[in-house]
């Protein structure tokens, strides 16, 4: 077991002791357990987290950021999170068909970083809110 906690810029997200987390490290999926050799890794700007603790799996659609782990404690702060239970997936669904849709078009004013990171977040959505649901 671990103790991990979830720091965004509004406060803390979650405290508790964890079997082990999965974090979409800038390396590919970091998968941390208990006793882990202390790191320090940046994270995507977009990705799932995923948790396992005494409530099973859990999912969250997460949003920059970085985690330390030290042999008694992991610390991720990250831009945003969201629980994947609580995601609206209608509303994910139609942001990534309007981001994909701006995408599809030529125009020479789209900020076409910006829809990127439009698609980018809402496909972390969606793939949260689908494992969370257990799905693939």
């Amino acid at each position: 077991m671990i103790e991990l906690e979830i720091v965004t810029p509004t406060g803390i997200f979650f405290s508790g002791e964890v079997s082990s987390f999965t974090v979409p490290s800038c390396k590919g999926p970091l998968l941390i357990e208990g006793r882990y050799t202390p790191i320090y890794e940046k994270l995507l700007p977009y990705g799932v987290l995923k948790i396992v603790d005494k409530k099973g799996n859990r999912f969250f659609a997460i949003f920059a950021g970085q985690v330390s782990v030290d042999d008694k404690k992991a610390l991720i702060c990250c831009e945003d999170i969201e629980d994947g239970y609580d995601i609206d997936i209608a509303r994910a669904i139609a942001s990534r068909d309007r981001a994909q849709d701006r995408l599809s078009h030529v125009d020479p004013n789209l900020d076409v970083a910006r829809a990127k990171a439009s698609l980018e977040r809402a496909l972390a959505r969606i793939s949260a809110k689908s494992y969370a649901e257990g799905g693939n």
